[in-house]
């Protein structure tokens, strides 16, 4: 008897609107900044984006802030894009007095890592014209301690993917 194997692709489809944004701000600071600009309600959902790194062994949990806009039917999510991590170093320090003793340091990791500079992100699922867009990163830009702004292109990701909120 024969076997046959089906092999399925399956694509997703990136069709949202995705802003970076560069700030020193705590990502609960740019959210009030955000809803204050805007007129949104951007409030922290009840999970956050988890992400297993090195086999596993070392997870990690980024921020999202989501809001529904009844007006013009969009979700809009805001997401962090950094997370510090504490992981345990058993074997620092051998051969000296300190040596079996357990220290944590901390790891920053990140959710897209070939866009480390960007602090945060901004999804906006659903129909979004070209002024509204050029109006939105203009008013973003203009919140306090935001250094800059900008559309990001999905096609240009490698980890595109950790973009997809479930």
């Amino acid at each position: 008897m024969t076997k046959k194997s089906i092999c399925i692709d399956f694509e997703y489809d990136y069709d949202f609107l995705l802003i970076g944004i560069c700030s020193p701000l705590k990502d609960y600071q740019l959210c009030y900044k955000l809803n204050q600009e805007l007129n949104a309600s951007l409030s922290r959902s009840d999970f956050d984006i988890a992400m297993n790194f090195d086999d596993g062994l070392e997870k990690a949990y980024f921020s999202l802030y989501e809001y529904w806009n009844d007006q013009y039917q969009n979700q809009w999510y805001l997401i962090t894009n950094k997370c510090q991590i504490e992981c345990a170093d058993e074997n620092q320090k051998q051969g000296t007095i300190f040596e079996g003793f357990a220290q944590s340091r901390k790891k920053v990791k990140y959710l897209i890592p070939e866009n480390s500079k960007i602090d945060y992100y901004i999804q906006v699922h659903g129909i979004f014209n070209d002024e509204a867009k050029k109006s939105l990163l203009k008013n973003i830009k203009t919140l306090d301690r935001v250094v800059s702004t900008y559309e990001i292109d999905m096609m240009g990701l490698r980890s595109k993917e950790n973009l997809i909120i479930r």
